[in-house]
């Protein structure tokens, strides 16, 4: 029999709940703010000002800002682990849970469009931590991405998935989950149905209208192609590229504020002196990289483009050639997660650049639906998916043993032509 004592509540008036309210919602505001401008340009003080707090409240549940970013990162990771727990318990199988799993992170952020959900940190960051926050952050990954691994296992041991390296479809997933911040907004929240039924459809039959077999194909060699941004004098054009590629590697891997221009001249065996004759300061270098990752995707998507072939051929050759730079002696090509440190104009000088280079991705698309070698499908939604492919393929790096871009980029890519759900030949 149920008594009034049985029947609990969480009482508002219990100073810890308070408190973790509180704190919740400190993570939220912090973890937007970090989404939108990165840690570098948000203090404590915009925070506790967003919230109607006072900078010594904001200090009481956080020691320093690094601590803030720390248990943001903290807050999404259990996100992240408690959806993936919840779809590989499903009594399902491995395809299905896998959907279920995008379904739910899809529900939680057009919940956090439309106020009903709190804002999770995307994990942009990590490298900037100290490296005990950094080492547990990528120990809380690990557990997520292997749960994940392990309902891709499933499907391929039910015959639902090709077979192939469950890490490499897992990224291919996961890129997809990644990219939804960047892309979903207000109009997407509104009506959000058509947007999930859209992602779920390539997710699960891909983009070719037939199943596509893969082509061996040659990469371009960028050392043959003019760089627009950089013609003026070919020994200072050199450089500077020089720069802009060990910029790269060092900001993809440490983060903006964890690279140190000194270790970037160090590396090329320049003094501090000549950087600087080359490049003003961190932000410009940082803005420079954009610069020279935009003119070589515009390259590659041209190069793509020239060819005289059908849409799919297109679309297959630009996110190949994209996906090959970032392994090869010409890239890497900076990570788009490094937006947020840029300051506001360059941000948004290069996000205007971004958006054109993936329209000509999406004009690629557009002539795969024209030509009918690509499925009826929403060509916007697969623009956005593919970009976030792209952006993220980088991560195979630490998933798999051997990158031979050859190979990698065929099974990685495997997913957005020809779906999760086996075809048959």
């Amino acid at each position: 029999m149920n008594s009034l004592v049985d029947n609990k509540i969480a009482s508002p008036f219990s100073k810890g709940r308070q408190h973790q309210l509180k704190f919740q919602s400190i993570l939220s505001e912090a973890a937007q703010l970090f989404n939108w401008q990165g840690s570098r340009a948000t203090t404590l003080v915009d925070i506790a000002g967003s919230l109607k707090l006072t900078k010594t409240c904001v200090y009481y549940y956080v020691k320093t800002k690094e601590d803030l970013v720390y248990q943001c990162y903290v807050s999404s990771c259990d996100m992240w682990l408690e959806k993936a727990r919840k779809a590989n318990s499903l009594d399902a199988n491995g395809v299905e849970k896998i959907v279920e799993m995008v379904r739910g992170h899809f529900n939680q952020y057009i919940d956090t469009l439309n106020g009903k959900a709190p804002h999770f940190a995307m994990l942009a960051e990590v490298t900037s931590l100290d490296l005990d926050h950094a080492e547990d952050i990528a120990q809380r990954w690990d557990e997520i991405f292997q749960l994940c691994c392990d309902m891709v296992g499933q499907g391929m041991d039910q015959g639902l998935i090709e077979k192939q390296d469950s890490a490499v479809v897992s990224s291919a997933i996961f890129s997809i989950i990644q990219w939804f911040p960047v892309w979903l907004n207000r109009t997407h929240a509104a009506n959000p149905q058509p947007v999930i039924d859209a992602v779920l459809d390539v997710l699960l039959n891909g983009l070719a209208a037939e199943r596509h077999q893969f082509a061996e194909i040659d990469f371009p060699d960028l050392s043959h192609l003019a760089l627009d941004s950089f013609d003026r004098d070919v020994q200072n054009r050199m450089k500077r590229e020089a720069f802009y590629r060990v910029g790269s590697i060092f900001f993809n891997q440490k983060g903006y504020k964890g690279t140190s221009l000194d270790e970037i001249a160090s590396s090329l065996e320049v003094t501090k002196g000549a950087f600087y004759y080359h490049i003003k300061n961190k932000e410009e270098l940082l803005y420079q990289c954009f610069n020279r990752t935009l003119d070589v995707e515009r390259l590659l998507l041209d190069k793509a483009g020239s060819v005289q072939g059908s849409g799919v051929e297109k679309l297959e050759l630009a996110l190949r050639y994209l996906f090959n730079v970032q392994f090869s002696e010409d890239g890497p090509l900076i990570r788009y997660r490094a937006l947020p440190s840029l300051d506001r104009q360059h941000r948004k000088q290069i996000l205007k650049a971004t958006s054109a280079n993936s329209e000509q991705l999406g004009a690629y698309i557009r002539q795969g639906l024209e030509d009918k070698t690509l499925r009826d499908t929403d060509s916007t939604v697969a623009q956005y998916m593919l970009s976030g492919a792209v952006e993220a393929s980088p991560d195979l790096v630490n998933k798999v043993a051997d990158v031979d871009s050859q190979a990698l980029s065929a099974a990685y890519f495997q997913l957005f032509m020809n779906g999760l759900a086996k075809r048959s030949v």
